[in-house]
């Protein structure tokens, strides 16, 4: 391969995609997008005002009520003595938003409550009055059984897990939820870069070749060259974007727990560390550290993946002559793509079991599941350079063969090639 004229080429497909516009707008508007994300539920929930349902309590146990407007007056109201249709009535002409007949049976556990209600608060609703329900029938059965305080604060406690990550070295690391969320997004990250940037190497070689480009390219550079430039420099503009947007993107969560102690009425006269410590704690679940060992095989393995699916797209272009005859062509590239979507399941459950470490090895399938397990869980050093190398091996297999379609296919105008043609292709000379 002639170095000079694959640096030309990468060189061109870099600089020619780096400066349009659609570029330049889809950097900015996703770290703008995760702003927005971030900034209206915390605008929306600082301004949310709580309009509190009336449900009428119709008390045949003569205490239930009182304790249920002692636990919160301003939602339970006890209706005049009125039979069930006068109720229902009031529920809707909208003077009363439900109402719930309560009798001795409830107390004795042998029926169940139930609310009329508009269906106007939703599972909120519902949800709410059901733990208030349960709160006070619970005290009303341990006052009639005359349970002692000592009994009444056992049943009262509530028993957590925490649990503690030992490393190789001893140390202690937590353990918490949000490492899944670490690893699930750097899944999505790389699957739908194996869409968008392999599709933009499709559509650049469907393009130079129905605009008969590709000839006057080919005349003076080799097709694996060109291949290899064209793939090469899309994947350095990949890499540009995500380091944009990696850059943005913490910035972003820096301020984003100082901005939410700001509007949800967090102490103005504290400091901004106090603030944003404040806003953590109230989060339910911990931020985790990223050691940069996770980093560094985000971006490993989001350049194997890309180079071993754009090669790829880049076979099924110079195949057809426009992105619509490429459907049947791409059937092929979709299965291996979205098969890791079933595998997330087991990936959570048991990252370190047979199953994780089996499929996060298969070169298709490693770019997205060994990311998300390196987040989750330490994987042993040569599971990642395995999965690596055999990922550099399948791309190097995969060019070759990618190669020698696109020598002929850029050239190959008027029908869609069948696999049977592809095939041929590869072993003709």
């Amino acid at each position: 391969m002639n170095t000079e004229k694959f640096l030309l080429i990468f060189k061109r497909e870099y600089l020619t995609r780096v400066r349009t516009k659609a570029f330049i707008v889809s950097t900015i508007l996703a770290p703008l997008g995760l702003l927005i994300l971030i900034i209206i539920p915390i605008i929306l929930s600082s301004f949310e005002t709580e309009q509190t349902q009336k449900i009428g309590i119709v008390d045949q146990t003569g205490s239930v009520y009182q304790r249920l407007s002692e636990l919160n007056p301003d939602r339970y109201t006890e209706p005049d003595a009125m039979p069930v249709d006068s109720l229902r009535s009031l529920v809707i002409t909208g003077e009363l938003d439900g109402f719930i007949i309560l009798s001795q049976a409830h107390i004795d556990g042998e029926q169940n409550p139930e609310l009329f209600y508009t269906g106007t608060g939703g599972l909120s609703l519902v949800g709410e009055i059901r733990s208030d329900l349960r709160t006070v029938l619970r005290d009303e059965r341990l006052d009639r059984a005359a349970v002692g305080e000592t009994v009444r604060a056992i049943l009262s406690m509530q028993t957590n897990l925490q649990t503690r990550v030992l490393t190789e070295t001893g140390e202690e690391e937590s353990d918490t939820l949000s490492l899944f969320f670490v690893g699930y997004i750097m899944f999505f990250i790389i699957y739908a870069a194996m869409f968008g940037y392999g599709a933009v190497i499709m559509r650049s070689v469907i393009e130079e070749k129905s605009n008969r480009i590709i000839e006057v390219i080919t005349s003076s550079v080799k097709p694996f060259e060109l291949l290899m430039g064209k793939v090469m420099g899309v994947g350095a503009l990949g890499l540009t974007q995500f380091a944009i947007w990696s850059v943005t993107g913490a910035g972003i969560m820096a301020v984003a727990a100082p901005l939410a102690a700001l509007f949800l009425g967090g102490n103005e006269t504290s400091a901004p560390d106090a603030r944003q410590a404040a806003a953590q704690a109230d989060l339910p679940f911990s931020i985790p550290t990223i050691g940069a060992e996770v980093w560094v095989v985000f971006v490993l393995f989001f350049l194997a993946g890309y180079l071993i699916y754009s090669a790829m797209y880049a076979a099924v272009g110079s195949a057809v002559d426009s992105e619509s005859d490429a459907n049947q062509l791409m059937i092929p590239l979709m299965i291996p793509i979205m098969l890791p979507l079933l595998f997330i399941g087991n990936i959570a459950s048991d990252p370190n079991s047979t199953f994780s470490v089996i499929t996060s090895l298969v070169p298709f399938f490693s770019p997205m599941l060994m990311p998300m397990r390196v987040a989750m869980t330490p994987v042993p050093f040569w599971e990642v350079a395995l999965a690596l190398a055999l990922c550099i091996l399948t791309f190097v297999a995969i060019i070759w063969v990618s190669s020698r379609i696109y020598r002929v296919g850029i050239l190959m105008y008027g029908k869609k090639a069948s696999f049977a043609e592809l095939f041929k292709w590869v072993r003709s000379n």
